[in-house]
């Protein structure tokens, strides 16, 4: 294999970082010897879901495997940031992925078309969308600032098997739309594959992809997730185990979109929700008996994580409404202070025609900090850049303060991108300790805020069987149903579980783990290179040694991390703290709070 310069002075220094000789040989002999690796994700899954009546299957892999205690989404706690994280390990602000809905700021040298294209907000989870923004003549290959595992084991002449879910699919394999001769256009080989989901089949050999025929859309999400398990067990299980027992790597990959999508619409603690919890569990056990029964046992390393977990809705926030009626937006869909939605989080983008200095920016960004952090609603608020070196000595050494006063910077917690990062991001508010009780049911009562004020609107969730703790507010689906995408422990805290022959048996690991390290362990597992890519931009995740069979020593000490910030309005002082997990240079996300404390007296 021809490793590019950029390529061979990080292998060095992430081989002497990581101090691991011997389990890099481990891992290349486990290459060797033709591991498979089968990733799992059941979107939008909470971990106090995975037990014995819910999901028994599950609930057995995680006991005689390793289960994931004090596992961590990314923030924002969306499906596509989270499916760039596991793919390639690495943080939003690292590989470019920050939202389901991105403003991807039009560049130089691009022409009419694809200007165009990136003019505007645009939604993410389709391939077709995302193979477009990833042409040549857009983002050039670049949708991801660095290569997935998947990719490095194509590079590997391993197998690859990617379905299920369309958007976050697309994202382990990104160039799979545009493939001539068995290369890509960035001329990386893909000769050994199939990419099957409903928007895109793909597979070679290239006959393979005409026996894949996706159900009509019913809108029936437990059928869909079962056809994509099907695919998995018949289509790419028997091909990953020809190739591992010719000594090559397999990686199948199967994003099921339940809970998430039933979860959504109907709500969490409702019979339509438990009845996704078993059809998923259902696929899971399909998953497990074929491992088993195809004699794959002592080569197969199977991992179930989700991408985040899930809260319900107290009430939707309009926020480009809210801003209008408030003077700082001129209207619904004026672009001078462009809003992106994302459920439980919002972008907010300035134009530089409108804002030419950065006094300009600076006052209409405080004026909308000042506005959202007085609404009972309003979680913490992310700044693009820190605060200034002209601040207090401790702004300063705090480093996780923002631009603007009542913020903290994006970097803090991973989403700072020079080139797409939003000038303000604005986390809803999650109550972590509430439940829906008297939210969710057609019989209860919902409203929503938006230019016109607070008002009553239909109550769209299903009936209630049994309550369920953690609500939040959201830009998106109304009171009763579910949402994620902010700051709050019910939505960063997701499932994790392993188990296989590189994965300790019945161990429970308590140290944090995140979306953001499955990446560097698979490729340790499947014995691969970092997938780096230019201009030296590597994964950021650890590998989890503290969970393998063979590993060494556990990760170290983890601390308890609180960041605050303070703004005083109108003779109240609204302190915003993240609650966070440091262990070495990680720092885990754990939970956020807000806090307003009349002016004169004490926290």
């Amino acid at each position: 294999m021809v490793v590019k310069p950029y390529r061979k002075i990080l292998l060095v220094m992430l081989a002497l970082l990581a101090g691991a000789p011997i389990a890099t040989a481990r891992a290349r002999a486990n290459g060797a010897s033709g591991r498979i690796f089968f990733l799992v994700v059941c979107d939008g899954l909470r971990p106090d879901f995975v037990t014995q009546q819910n999901m028994p299957n599950l609930f057995a892999i995680a006991r005689q495997g390793v289960l994931f205690d004090r596992h961590h989404s990314l923030y924002p706690t969306l499906t596509m940031v989270n499916a760039s994280g596991l793919a390639t390990g690495a943080q939003p602000g690292v590989d470019g992925v920050l939202g389901n809905v991105m403003y991807f700021r039009p560049a130089a040298k691009l022409s009419a078309e694809a200007a165009g294209l990136l003019a505007k907000a645009q939604a993410l989870e389709g391939p077709k969308i995302l193979a477009r923004l990833n042409a040549p003549d857009v983002l050039g290959g670049r949708l991801l600032a660095l290569d997935t595992v998947e990719q490095e084991v194509e590079r590997e002449r391993g197998y690859i098997a990617i379905m299920g879910k369309a958007g976050p699919a697309f994202l382990f394999d990104n160039r799979v739309g545009g493939l001539n001769d068995g290369h890509d256009f960035l001329n990386e080989p893909h000769r050994d594959f199939v990419f099957a989901t409903d928007d895109l089949i793909a597979a070679l050999p290239g006959a393979l992809a005409d026996t894949i025929k996706p159900p009509p859309n019913d809108g029936v999400t437990a059928t869909r997730d079962a056809f994509y398990t099907t695919v998995a067990l018949e289509k790419a299980i028997p091909a990953a185990k020809a190739a591992a027992e010719a000594g090559r790597p397999a990686i199948i990959v199967l994003w099921l979109r339940d809970p998430d999508a039933t979860q959504h619409r109907n709500g969490l603690g409702t019979a339509e929700s438990f009845q996704a919890l078993s059809s998923v569990d259902a696929d899971l056990g399909r998953i497990r008996s074929a491992i088993t029964h195809g004699g794959l046992e002592r080569r197969t390393d199977l991992m179930v994580v989700s991408d985040h977990g899930f809260a319900t809705v107290r009430m939707r926030v309009d926020l480009s409404g809210a801003l209008v009626a408030a003077g700082l937006k001129k209207s619904g869909d004026s672009t001078e202070v462009m809003l992106v939605r994302n459920g439980g989080t919002d972008f907010i983008y300035l134009s530089p025609e409108e804002f030419k200095t950065a006094e300009a920016r600076r006052d209409i960004l405080q004026k909308i900090v000042n506005f959202a952090e007085a609404q009972e609603w309003c979680g913490p608020i992310f700044s693009r850049d820190a605060a200034p070196a002209a601040d207090d000595r401790r702004h300063r050494e705090a480093g996780y303060l923002g631009w603007i006063p009542g913020t903290f910077n994006e970097a803090s917690v991973g989403i700072y991108n020079q080139a797409r990062s939003p000038d303000l991001v604005i986390s809803f508010r999650e109550f972590p300790d509430m439940d829906n009780s008297t939210l969710t049911g057609p019989g209860n009562p919902a409203f929503a805020i938006d230019a016109k004020g607070q008002h009553a609107v239909p109550n769209q969730s299903s009936a209630l069987v049994h309550p369920v703790r953690g609500v939040n507010y959201s830009d998106g689906l109304g009171t009763g149903q579910g949402m994620h995408g902010t700051a709050g422990s019910r939505e960063l805290h997701n499932f994790g579980a392993a188990i296989g022959p590189d994965f300790r048996k019945g161990y429970v690991d308590r140290s944090p783990t995140g979306n953001v390290d499955v990446a560097p362990t698979m490729s340790r597992i499947l014995g691969l290179e970092p997938n780096v890519g230019p201009d030296a931009v590597y994964p950021t995740g650890r590998v989890l040694e503290e969970a393998m069979s063979e590993g060494g020593a556990g990760p170290g000490y983890a601390r308890p991390l609180a960041m605050k910030t303070t703004l005083e309005l109108q003779g109240v002082r609204v302190v915003t703290t993240l609650i966070a997990t440091q262990l070495g240079r990680r720092v885990y996300l754990d939970d956020s709070r807000v806090e307003r404390i009349p002016l004169g007296h004490s926290p």
